[in-house]
């Protein structure tokens, strides 16, 4: 199954961005961030991969800092990245 991971430099970052996700109507889950992608925030935004330029537009448009938005394919061990947006 494939998705994507929006992952953020501060969990107040994504708090934010995960409500004015849900106000745009994106269906959106908090998700530790997994270690294959990186250490630090622990936690991230997981939606569908078809959503990637609607959120990437909104995300810029209220200028909320994040580190990267990874397509991930989730596999028994956790998760693969298979690329960055």
């Amino acid at each position: 199954m494939r998705c994507a991971i929006l992952v953020f430099y501060s969990y107040q970052h994504a708090v934010l961005c995960d409500k004015v996700l849900r106000q745009n109507n994106i269906p959106v889950e908090f998700v530790p961030t997994p270690r294959s992608i990186m250490n630090s925030c622990s936690h991230s935004l997981k939606f569908g991969s078809e959503y990637v330029n609607v959120v990437k537009s909104i995300i810029q448009r209220i200028n909320i800092p994040y580190k990267g938005i990874y397509e991930v394919e989730k596999t028994y061990s956790g998760y693969t990245v298979i690329g960055v947006r």
